[in-house]
């Protein structure tokens, strides 16, 4: 068994996210791990810092863009977290913690406006989960002047 049997990807519908799959698939290649979640969190319907519920019941089917970005890591456990009433890097990290996650993989790709005003998921994982957290960074533009 591996020091990290299980490895956990935290996944959105952006690109970086596809990046950030990529790199834990990779890694739970090389290290022979035998389980990888691909983890969404189902984010509360939050405008400007207050909670709003949400307007119907939510339901808590994959959705298709998860199932096929899902694809890129075959093999892989699609997790959908439910952060309606919290903080959802909180309950990224409680779920790590339940699940026995041994490293979680994340994309750090939010831009400066959108982290002031939320905050950080990636640091939140990196000061606050249990385990190692691998925090994979945007591709650095090649400067050829």
């Amino acid at each position: 068994m591996s020091r990290f049997d299980h490895i956990a990807c935290c996944v959105d519908q952006s690109e970086a996210a596809r990046r950030g799959l990529h790199q834990a698939a990779r890694l739970a290649q090389d290290v022979g791990a035998s389980r990888l979640s691909v983890v969404h969190l189902v984010p509360p319907p939050v405008y400007v810092g207050v909670y709003l519920p949400p307007p119907e019941p939510i339901t808590h089917e994959v959705p298709d863009w998860l199932t096929e970005l899902a694809k890129d890591a075959p093999g892989a456990d699609v997790v959908l977290v439910d952060s309606l009433s919290s903080y959802p890097p909180a309950e990224a990290v409680a779920w790590a913690q339940e699940a026995g996650v041994d490293m979680l993989v994340a994309a750090s790709h939010q831009g400066f406006f959108k982290r002031a005003l939320m905050g950080s998921f990636a640091a939140y994982l990196a000061y606050h989960a249990h385990c190692p957290v691998m925090l994979v960074p945007p591709p650095v533009e090649d400067d050829k002047e």
